[in-house]
């Protein structure tokens, strides 16, 4: 199926005269239209139609799993700056709370001119929906091979690699990761990340200092209860989130674990409180604003200019270092002064 990046590379015109020419909207020469309309003739292209009930509301629905997760809060107010740039609003919708994805939809469908979609939670069925009701929409954050779909994702794997690495070049060898539900795609992909920087560095990857959680501080309280009572040994922690390694924090420090003395943690997401957390946690971040404004222009082109090509953009974290990180402890030693935690 022809695009409108093919109908205006015919025509010899911008994308924004072709979309002028079909919506009927704005100034082009008769000599241009006739260009446009013959280039779409000889393509036979067919424009993207909404249901003709619907009408404008410049406003963009973002679709999360969970509000309650300050990542998200974060990730709304930079796209609604970004968004705002051009007079559009974003409408929050938390997929957590929907009584199912059907009624949703049609909440979302009636409300947006197009969707933002944050959450792997039956993103593949998401994305046929919203082509059946030609709805413009973003995958963000998320892995979507061979869908043709406009998404923007964060290189997790690598960030993960390098919060490792982090760990390995303060002389740390024993070194567990806290993961979301093992099914969930962003741990699973920083999980992998973990893996290989080990392997890279000739460490023993061992599943025994592995633990899962749900994202949570609870969960991320239980995982290292759990690990730690079984590996005392362990002097570093990455987690899959900045919620669990805050809850792997309270537990320590409830059981006379010095941070970062006796044991580094990093996190992910660099959440205010991460920040603010005694002491300051070390914290993978992502480029919020580029990512942000990278979704905008995504999505307004296929709001305002019918261009439905598909392109995917994945862009890379950065490590933030604070406190909770320190050289790793002599395990004899600490073995001597008996740290046990209850």
């Amino acid at each position: 199926m022809a695009n409108i990046k093919e109908v205006a590379k015919l025509a010899n015109a911008s994308i924004a005269t072709v979309s002028r020419v079909l919506n009927g909207t704005g100034y082009v020469g008769a000599e241009t239209r006739v260009r446009v309309l013959e280039a779409i003739k000889a393509l036979n292209y067919q424009p993207l139609a909404r249901d003709s009930g619907n009408r404008e509301t410049r406003t963009i629905g973002l679709v999360v799993p969970n509000i309650e997760n300050p990542f998200f809060g974060r990730m709304a107010r930079h796209l609604s700056a970004a968004a705002n740039g051009f007079a559009y609003n974003i409408l929050l919708f938390n997929l957590e709370g929907a009584p199912n994805d059907d009624a949703m939809f049609e909440l979302i469908d009636h409300r947006v001119d197009g969707l933002i979609y944050a959450s792997s939670h039956r993103s593949m069925e998401v994305i046929q929906a919203a082509r059946s009701k030609n709805m413009p929409m973003v995958v963000l954050d998320r892995e979507t091979p061979n869908a043709r779909i406009n998404s923007v994702a964060v290189n997790n794997n690598y960030g993960a690699f390098i919060a490792t690495e982090h760990l390995i070049s303060l002389g740390h060898r024993r070194i567990a990761y806290l993961g979301g539900a093992a099914g969930m795609e962003i741990s699973a992909r920083r999980k992998e990340g973990y893996l290989r920087a080990l392997v890279e560095y000739g460490i023993a990857a061992d599943e025994a200092s592995i633990g899962y959680g749900d994202y949570t501080m609870p969960s991320g309280f239980e995982a290292m209860k759990r690990l730690y009572q079984a590996h005392p040994e362990i002097t570093g922690v990455i987690a899959a989130n900045d919620l669990m390694i805050i809850g792997a924090l309270h537990y320590l420090n409830k059981s006379g674990v010095r941070v970062p003395e006796d044991v580094s943690l990093i996190g992910f997401d660099n959440i205010e409180l991460a920040r603010e957390s005694a002491p300051a946690l070390t914290t993978v971040e992502y480029p919020m604003e580029r990512m942000s404004a990278l979704v905008v222009d995504l999505i307004l082109r296929q709001i305002k200019e019918g261009d439905d090509t598909p392109e995917a953009v994945t862009l890379f974290p950065k490590l933030i270092v604070r406190e909770s990180c320190a050289a790793a402890p002599d395990t004899a030693d600490r073995g001597k002064k008996g740290h046990h935690a209850q």
